[in-house]
């Protein structure tokens, strides 16, 4: 008798396994928490009664003025979230550090498995049983190529994990009110993630107002903050300009790495980063609303949509880090496998792929530069190959009945390669 693991056993195996590995890449890392060392930094500033833009600032001309520093530590970060979020940080720094650190780590990890388990829905149901098995892997290679960026305890961790865990109720039970809630908080935080706004527009039906209706509101409390604290508001301005003037962090998206081109060569990058980010993101856009009709319409199942777009949506950001690639990995390896089995020789797609991935992780985790340009790439091959795949398959799927126009994959006749 043949002897066979049953399968919840073998996913809580894998999902232990990969649990006991953090440990050895943390002793292996070397360097953790980075990102949770620029709020605690933040915190002990408005402890001190000093302002934490300001502190960051002083820190980093202090670093630029030093060659001792620059030969032997990093370059310091600044606390870069509006000033909305100022007063809890001051609650936070008048309780015990331990306590504060121990309660962040424990909802961060928490928030960090929901989005992964989120993300497993995005799979067809012959897809999801891989899916979640592999799903843990997604830790260390976020957006396809390893990188250590869920070890630095950024709040896009926390942020993303509300909002990934509202969106699924609002795709699977049509309820986006505690979505729009998400989103604007995370604006609060920084600005752009109001673009997420896209999702319910793109996944929902008769959204348009009350997506609209939380931009405004998200825009205004934003404006807000000049009035309410001008000279912190102020501060925060010089302290975001220092991601592009002192770390030059321009982010993974091809706006980003067209304005770290203009930056490398001592050109202006502001005005042409916002017009090339335009002029690429407008008809993006314009193709997820096309498509997203026609999933309304039935010709696409949600499993088949989702992903793309989700990843379209990812892109509507100027400026994607590792930590805000990371909750959408599981949806691009859903599109990149289907994209591979709806070869003519998935055998020789595969072939190709798979080597060409490994040599791909080999170079991004050599610098932080190789993986924000390697990942640009698979951002643009992945979303470009999505979009024409689901144009082909709308083109060629049955004609959909008027009683459901948000047909699920049982409703959808089988299509090649997904």
């Amino acid at each position: 008798m043949k002897f066979r693991v049953p399968y919840p056993a073998l996913i809580c195996v894998v999902w232990l396994l990969c649990l006991l590995a953090i440990p050895f890449w943390i002793a292996g890392d070397g360097i953790i928490a980075w990102d949770y060392s620029v709020l605690r930094n933040a915190m002990q500033a408005l402890h001190a009664g000093q302002d934490p833009y300001l502190t960051g600032i002083a820190a980093q001309d202090a670093y630029r003025q030093s060659p001792e520093l620059q030969a032997h530590e990093l370059a310091p970060v600044i606390y870069v979230y509006s000033p909305v979020t100022l007063p809890l940080l001051r609650f936070l720094s008048a309780q015990p550090p331990t306590a504060v650190a121990a309660t962040y780590w424990s909802i961060y990890a928490l928030l960090v498995v929901v989005q992964l388990l989120v993300s497993t829905r995005l799979a067809a149901p012959r897809e999801r049983r891989i899916v979640l098995l592999f799903a843990p892997m997604a830790v260390f290679f976020p957006g396809l190529l390893i990188f250590d960026s869920v070890l630095g305890g950024n709040i896009a961790f926390l942020l993303f994990g509300l909002i990934f865990f509202a969106a699924w109720m609002g795709w699977e039970r049509g309820r986006w009110l505690f979505f729009y809630a998400a989103v604007v908080l995370a604006a609060f935080c920084k600005i752009p993630y109001l673009s997420l706004l896209a999702i319910p527009l793109l996944a929902g039906r008769r959204q348009w107002l009350p997506a609209v209706t939380a931009a405004f509101a998200g825009l205004g409390a934003y404006a807000l903050q000049y009035l309410v604290w001008p000279v912190s508001f102020h501060n925060y301005l010089l302290a975001v300009d220092r991601i592009f003037s002192f770390n030059n962090d321009f982010g993974s998206s091809p706006a980003g790495r067209f304005g770290a081109a203009l930056a490398a060569l001592g050109l202006p990058y502001s005005l042409p980063g916002t017009i090339f980010f335009l002029a690429t993101a407008l008809p993006l856009f314009l193709v997820l609303l096309r498509l997203s009709r026609r999933y309304r319409q039935g010709a696409l199942s949600r499993e088949q949509w989702l992903p793309v777009m989700l990843l379209g949506v990812l892109l509507l950001n100027p400026r994607l880090n590792e930590y805000e690639i990371f909750p959408f990995s599981i949806a691009m390896a859903l599109i990149a496998s289907r994209l591979v089995r709806a070869a003519r020789r998935p055998w020789l797609a595969a072939a190709v792929v798979l080597p060409l991935w490994g040599a791909m992780n080999y170079f991004a985790n050599a610098s932080r530069i190789c993986w924000k340009n390697l990942e640009c790439a698979v951002l643009v091959a992945l979303i470009v190959g999505g979009c024409w795949q689901l144009l082909r398959l709308a083109k060629t799927a049955f004609q959909p009945t008027s009683e459901s126009p948000l047909a699920e994959t049982a409703s959808v006749p089988a299509l090649k390669g997904v």
